[in-house]
Parts: C-alpha cells; structure tokens; sequence
C-alpha cells in the first residue's frame, strides 16, 4: 500500500515539540501576546473599528464575565476606557489610553524583534514555510468554521 502517513504519531510528536517550544522565548513572548491584558491591548492597538466587550471575548475564546473583569482591570491601570456606543447606547466601547498604547508598543517591539531573531535562525526558506503553513492552518480554520 506504499507510506501512510501516520497522523496519529505526528500529533504525538506535535505535543512534545510543543511542550519543549515553551522553553523558547520567542515562544514564550508570542503565547503572552495572545492571553490577557496583552491580547486586549495588541487587539485594540491593529484594529481601527469600534471595540465592544464581547467581540473581545470572542477573539479570546473567554467569557463576557471574564473580559468584564479583565477591562475593569486594565481601567484601573489607566490601560483603556469604556465610553457609551455613540450608535447604540446599551453598548460599551472599549479604548486604548495614551498610557495603553504606549505600554503594548513597547512590548510589540521587544516582542518583534525576539521573534524576528528567532526567523532569522530558521533562515529565510524555513522562516517564510513557518509562516506559510501557520497560515494554511488559520485559512482551514476559517473555512471550516465559516459553514457552521
């Protein structure tokens, strides 16, 4: 029957790879970028539209509860403010403050170049193919999810 490729093996090799990745810096950078306070800044920092709470805890996958808490938070810190949708008064808008968007720059930057450090080891055929198939994984997602 010639080579059957062996998912099952591959995704237990993927889950150690994994594991040992969290050890890498840049690794470990990029997965802060996605939780918390940083997601929510980065979110509000590369998206012009207006932000509401619970388009927030849709990209994060977290609870409404969980971004209320987490927003209130950041507000203390002085990270964001909430104002009254001016088109729909029952929303929330939610925004970056000077303060907001001067922290998530700083950490963007140092957050680029460790990972820009770390592509550069890879070299450029095997840093555009990372990149290339993280793609390929999102755009499956995507289409996937778009039929349901």
């Amino acid at each position: 029957r010639g080579n059957v490729m062996n998912y099952a093996a591959l995704a237990n090799e993927l889950l150690g790879v994994r594991a040992n990745l969290l050890q890498v810096p840049a690794s470990q950078q990029l997965s802060q970028m996605m939780k918390g306070e940083m997601f929510v800044l980065n979110y509000l920092l590369t998206h012009e539209a207006i932000i509401h709470p619970k388009e927030l805890s849709e990209k994060m996958a977290v609870t409404t509860a969980r971004i209320a808490s987490l927003l209130n938070h950041m507000e203390e810190k002085q990270l964001i403010c909430r104002y009254p949708d001016p088109d729909d008064s029952r929303q929330i808008v939610v925004v970056l403050t000077q303060e907001g968007k001067e922290a998530i720059q700083q950490i963007r930057a140092r957050v680029i170049s460790c990972v820009s450090d770390m592509l550069e080891e890879l070299g450029p055929e095997d840093a555009e193919a990372y990149i290339r198939i993280q793609k390929k994984i999102w755009n499956h997602y995507q289409k996937s999810h778009s039929k349901s």
